[in-house]
């Protein structure tokens, strides 16, 4: 977390204390804080997951959303965490009768939201199974909801902070329900035309037999099976006409891996729209550009050149990172356009050939563009921090445009380990340091 995204969850959390501050006594405070804290944090989580454009559109697209959402999510536990260590029954309640009820079911949403929480942190927990799982956190909020509109609280009805944590619980469980109505929502059915496998992934090729709905490049679409509640699993799109869309899918998971070993022309699939901020600018009114993919991270990329048209307008320099070019399923298509593109520049680095991108190499090419060029990254975190940093360290002004689609989020033994590793290193030189002062010799 740097220091930028730290002040504001301080700030989030403290704005609630503040918020109730003034309507309760001095003791309920922070209980009460903390309780409006993980309401609204639960609020919200469900509305980015209800994925409505214009919210979508706010947070510069789905995977923004998602960060954001689990950023929540963390907020929504720990304030339930504390509020639950913290609070006690205050005053007679809005229904005295069901105060005593309230409190049960708050002590209900709160064990809910503990089990959920670690089934979606846990990578051990199959992905299924926390998608599954976390459909529930709609009735976990809605039992929050009853907790904390009638358990005995100090919160007078109608107070400022009571009318605020009501119309946040109504918005938070009108988006529930679009959320339920979006699994139902119509996706097109689709047939696989072509599949044609490379070394760890598959170049498919999907015709419906009638038009789909329009996409931009760099966007992206789930696909699913064709049978009921199937997983949908989101790819970026490659490329397309009216009824066709082409996606490049590498082996990932236990999902990719079945799909990219068995997929053959004739299955049919479930495609849902296109959506996704991430969208190079290939027109003739564009700014000067670098597109940096590393991988399977070049199918944005692919879908805007292939859209792309010879001009004489700013340049467009694209480097492509490969392990080879046997993992390389669609390097052909990327130097055919490179060919007939005289705006791009095309810059192929593999590793077969010790050609990995490094800084200094970066750098170079970075210093020769303008100061206001944009930058767009698909591949791995740690090539999308590498050209980041070289980036921010140039002092080039032009927006870094990238997109994370790890929107699970979750943690494996290796991420706590990583985790943990400063709190032992800390650890191990206190012990150290105790340990030599122990044998230091004493003044006289």
């Amino acid at each position: 977390m740097n220091k930028k995204t730290l002040l504001m969850a301080v700030t989030f959390a403290l704005a609630h204390i503040a918020i109730v501050a003034p309507f309760v006594p001095l003791a309920n405070i922070l209980p009460a804080g903390f309780g409006a804290l993980s309401m609204s944090s639960m609020a919200l989580t469900l509305i980015l997951a209800a994925r409505w454009r214009i919210v979508d559109r706010i947070m510069g697209g789905p995977d923004k959303s998602y960060g954001a959402h689990r950023w929540l999510g963390f907020f929504a536990l720990g304030g339930a965490l504390a509020h639950w260590a913290s609070a006690s029954s205050v005053g007679a309640g809005v229904l005295p009768v069901l105060a005593e009820t309230g409190e049960e079911v708050g002590n209900i949403a709160a064990t809910g939201l503990i089990v959920l929480s670690a089934a979606a942190m846990v990578k051990v927990i199959p992905y299924h199974l926390w998608k599954a799982s976390h459909m529930l956190m709609g009735p976990v909020f809605l039992l929050a909801a009853y907790h904390t509109f009638f358990v005995a609280s100090p919160l007078a009805v109608g107070a400022a902070p009571w009318t605020l944590m009501a119309v946040v619980s109504v918005v938070g469980l009108i988006a529930w329900g679009q959320t339920l109505l979006r699994k139902v929502a119509p996706t097109r059915l689709v047939t696989v035309e072509q599949a044609t496998p490379f070394d760890g992934g598959v170049d498919v090729t999907l015709r419906s037999e009638t038009a789909l709905p329009a996409f931009q490049p760099g966007q992206f679409a789930t696909i699913a099976h064709n049978c009921a509640r199937a997983e949908a699993h989101p790819f970026t799109i490659a490329g397309g006409d009216e009824t066709s869309r082409r996606f490049v899918i590498r082996s990932a998971g236990d999902w990719t891996e079945q799909f990219v070993n068995s997929v053959k022309p004739g299955d049919q699939f479930r495609l849902g729209r296109g959506v996704g901020r991430f969208l190079p600018q290939g027109d003739g009114a564009r700014k000067e550009q670098l597109w940096v993919a590393g991988g399977v991270g070049i199918t944005p990329f692919l879908a805007a050149l292939g859209r792309m048209q010879p001009d004489n307008g700013a340049r467009v320099t694209l480097i492509y990172c490969i392990r080879s070019t046997e993992t390389a399923g669609v390097l052909n298509d990327i130097e055919r356009h490179a060919d007939r593109l005289p705006q791009l520049d095309l810059i192929v680095l593999s590793d077969g050939r010790n050609e990995g991108l490094n800084p200094d190499r970066l750098s170079d090419i970075v210093r020769a563009m303008s100061q206001d060029a944009q930058v767009y990254l698909c591949g791995p975190e740690g090539l999308k921090n590498m050209v980041t940093q070289v980036w921010e360290t140039i002092g080039m002004t032009g927006r870094v445009h990238s997109e994370r689609f790890d929107f699970r989020g979750a943690f494996g033994l290796t991420d706590l380990i990583y985790i943990g590793k400063p709190v032992l290193d800390a650890a191990r030189d206190l012990a150290a340091r105790a340990k030599g002062s122990s044998h230091a010799p004493t003044r006289s």
